[in-house]
């Protein structure tokens, strides 16, 4: 269905009867509750998940749920369907002051002798003796920072918000302080014992390795690649000795503990190599899932990202998601100071041998092939993407502005991270 005619380009989407006003049409079924000035989709894919989603178009889990209310709570994507990760082209919306004609909420009176405000959200602790109300552009983190609390005892407090705050819910109250008071970060932090005869200190995050000896505050601007740094230790060892952190860092705990160093280990040693089945010594460490049969590597460093690297081995994207499946069609899953593959004895087909297919959509048009995913259905005119082109260039190129091209080719992502060389894109609708 194309757009009307609006000044904003708004278009009627209908499904189930229901009619929605989106200002940029969803590529597939997107949900009625959706957000209607959203002006970028996001097409689900087996696997996404808030955090993922959230950090592949440069949002947060707070606003990918406030765009998508249907992934309030559980998170459960629909694969194929469309998900909303921009609103108002990017532009914060403008907000109005409450007046004083604004129904104030009633509070209740819960056992403790509190006035509790509503709404809140299920499950909040009965002790609790200080709120906060919940308004656009919170998140967890900020919350954390005015109250001086960690995102531990904010989701003690608060178990509804989720445990990467994927669910906090906008105007409502959460918990921000408890009777007794709270630990404060000028406390000296209490510690544990383990079988290895290291004294832990707390909090920490689950399954932090046994036999870490060395721990590291996480305080506001920590990430894993600048703590990485400070103690001579690749993401790959943070993320193998503290698994809840994620597997791109996507759930790294403010005011909590994290295992920097094990026992036995050191942060002088050069990387070693294993010999596999095909013959070719293979540097480590490298990531479960690269190709077995690959004869070249490259050492990820900060700056690169999937399409430097390819284009620096003169290989398609898509070579080296065949090769490096667990880096994603985001590229979300590249690791600093790990291998990847750029060369295998099973390499696809280049550019010079490919032959170009079509096929043919309800609407009549022969689409070539390969596209990349999340193309619109009604495209009439396509481009193929060569090395050197980018979203911007593209768009220019054709006439038609970077919103429209990103619209119409969700699958490049919001800043064109994703762009796939080789692959067909859309530039211009039926």
């Amino acid at each position: 269905m194309r757009p009307f005619d609006f000044a904003i380009g708004c278009a009627i989407f209908v499904r189930g009867g229901l009619s929605q006003v989106f200002w940029v049409e969803p590529p597939t079924t997107a949900d009625p509750n959706t957000i209607e000035d959203c002006t970028l989709w996001h097409i689900a894919e087996s696997g996404d998940t808030c955090p993922s989603v959230s950090s592949a178009n440069f949002i947060t889990p707070e606003q990918l749920a406030a765009y998508n209310p249907s992934l309030a709570g559980s998170c459960q994507f629909i694969v194929g369907n469309s998900y909303c990760v921009e609103q108002n082209w990017g532009v914060p919306p403008e907000t109005q002051t409450p007046t004083t004609t604004t129904t104030s909420a009633a509070p209740t009176s819960t056992g403790n002798g509190i006035q509790t405000p509503t709404p809140i959200q299920d499950g909040m602790t009965k002790d609790c003796n200080k709120f906060h109300f919940v308004v656009s552009g919170d998140g967890c983190t900020s919350i954390q920072s005015t109250y001086g609390i960690s995102f531990a005892q904010l989701l003690a407090w608060n178990p509804a918000i989720g445990g990467n705050c994927q669910s906090i819910w906008l105007n409502t109250y959460v918990c921000v302080g408890v009777i007794g008071g709270t630990a404060t970060t000028s406390s000296p932090p209490t510690t544990t014992t383990t079988g290895n005869g290291i004294q832990t200190p707390s909090p920490i995050q689950e399954g932090m390795t046994k036999s870490c000896n060395k721990f590291h505050l996480v305080v506001s601007g920590d990430g894993c690649v600048n703590i990485g740094s400070q103690y001579g230790v690749s993401t790959a060892q943070l993320v193998a000795w503290n698994p809840a952190i994620g597997t791109n860092c996507q759930t790294l705990w403010l005011n909590t503990y994290l295992c920097v160093g094990v026992i036995g280990s050191t942060t002088t040693s050069t990387p070693s190599s294993t010999t596999t089945g095909n013959g070719v010594v293979t540097p480590t460490p490298t990531r479960e899932g690269m190709t077995p049969d690959c004869t070249g590597f490259h050492f990820v460093v900060s700056g690169n990202t999937c399409q430097t690297i390819s284009s620096q081995y003169g290989i398609s994207f898509q070579q080296f998601l065949a090769w490096n499946p667990y880096v994603g069609s985001n590229c979300a899953g590249l690791w600093l100071d790990t291998y990847v593959c750029i060369a295998a004895k099973s390499r696809l087909p280049t550019t010079t041998t490919m032959t170009t297919s079509t096929t043919r959509t309800g609407n009549g048009i022969a689409t070539p092939t390969p596209t990349q995913p999340g193309m619109v259905n009604n495209c009439d005119t396509f481009y193929k993407v060569v090395s050197g082109d980018g979203c911007q260039s593209i768009a220019t190129r054709f006439g038609i502005s970077l919103a429209n091209f990103i619209a119409w080719n969700s699958g490049v992502g919001q800043n064109c991270q994703s762009l796939w060389l080789d692959t067909y894109v859309c530039v211009g609708l039926i």
